[in-house]
C-alpha cells in the first residue's frame, strides 16, 4: 500500500488534473451513511434480544452486516484506510475489506432462508471473495490489466447470481410459502442492488468520468438499501423466520408425513336421526 502511495502522487500532482481526492462534499454523505448503519446495526441487536434463540442467528448475521459496513464508513470519514491508484484517485480499501466481510455474510443469510446446502453456501461464498479480490486488483491497476481484473470479477460474479436466482430461490420454493416469498423479496433486492455496483465502478474508480464525491454518495445509497433496507424486510417477516428455523416443527414440503392424514367427518341430518359420514 505505502509502494502504491509512493509511486503515484508525485507523478499525479504535474499533471492537470491533480489528485483526485474526496472533498467535504463526499465526508458529509459517509457521516450520513455511518450514522444511518450504525442506527440499523442497533435496532437489529434490540430485536434480536426479544426473539428466541432459534431465530437469533438471523439478527446476529443482519447486525454484523450493518456493524461492519458502519466501521468502514467511519474509517473513511476519518480519512483511514486508502490509497493513490495509477489513475490519480483516492480509493478506499477499507471498503473493499467491508464488501468482502459483508457481502459474504448477506450470502449465508440467504441461503439459512432457502434451507440450502451447506456446500453449495460455502462455494457461493468463495465465489464472492474471488470477486471482491479482482475488484480491489482492478481498482489499483491501470490499462489493459485493469478491465482484465474487471472482467475477471465479473467472471466471478455470474455463479453468485445464478446460484441466488436458482439453486437458493428452488430450496426456498420447498418451504411454506411465507418462506418462499420472503426469499424472493430479499433476493431481488439484493441482486439489483449489487448488479448497479459495478455500474458506478466504472463510472468512478474505472474511467474517472463520476468525481470520488459522487461515487461515494451513489455507494452509500445502495450500501442502505442492501445492508439497511434488506435487514428490515428480512427480519420482520416473522412467519416466515418461524417457518425457516422450523421452531414450532413445521414440516418442509420435501419430507414425507410421518403419520397419516386424519380421517374428516361430517354430519349429515336426517328426519328423526343423526348420521355420520367418513370423507
Amino acid at each position: 500500500l505505502f509502494v502504491l502511495w509512493a509511486m503515484y502522487p508525485d507523478e499525479c500532482a504535474r499533471q492537470p488534473g491533480g489528485l483526485i481526492l474526496v472533498t467535504p462534499t463526499g465526508e458529509f454523505f459517509l457521516a450520513i451513511t455511518f450514522l444511518v448503519l450504525a442506527i440499523c446495526t442497533a435496532v437489529f441487536t434490540l430485536l434480536g434480544f426479544k426473539h428466541s434463540k432459534d431465530k437469533r442467528s438471523f439478527f446476529w448475521i443482519t447486525g454484523f452486516v450493518t456493524l461492519i459496513a458502519s466501521l468502514a464508513y467511519f474509517s473513511m470519514l476519518g480519512g483511514q484506510g486508502w490509497v493513490i491508484s495509477p489513475n490519480c484517485r483516492q480509493v478506499f480499501f477499507t471498503r473493499y475489506i467491508d464488501v468482502a466481510i459483508t457481502t459474504s455474510l448477506i450470502l449465508i443469510d440467504l441461503a439459512l432462508i432457502s434451507g440450502a446446502d451447506a456446500d453449495l453456501m460455502w462455494s457461493v461464498v468463495g465465489f464472492d471473495l474471488l470477486m471482491v479480490f479482482c475488484g480491489w486488483m482492478a481498482s489499483v491497476s491501470m490499462g489493459n490489466v485493469k478491465w482484465m481484473w474487471f472482467l475477471f470479477s465479473l467472471a466471478t460474479f455470474t455463479p453468485v447470481l445464478y446460484c441466488v436466482l436458482r439453486p437458493f430461490r428452488e430450496s426456498a420454493d420447498l418451504h411454506h410459502v411465507s418462506v418462499s416469498e420472503l426469499y424472493a423479496k430479499v433476493s431481488w433486492l439484493t441482486v439489483i442492488t449489487w448488479c448497479l455496483y459495478p455500474l458506478v465502478w466504472i463510472m468512478g474508480t474505472g474511467t474517472n468520468v463520476m468525481s470520488p464525491n459522487f461515487e461515494i454518495m451513489l455507494v452509500a445509497v445502495l450500501d442502505i438499501i442492501a445492508k439497511g433496507v434488506f435487514g428490515f424486510v428480512l427480519l420482520l417477516s416473522h412467519e416466515a423466520l418461524d417457518r425457516s428455523t422450523n421452531i414450532y416443527g413445521y414440516k418442509h414440503l420435501s419430507e414425507p408425513s410421518d403419520n397419516p392424514p386424519e380421517p374428516e367427518y361430517r354430519t349429515i341430518q336426517r328426519p328423526g336421526s343423526s348420521t355420520v359420514v367418513m370423507t
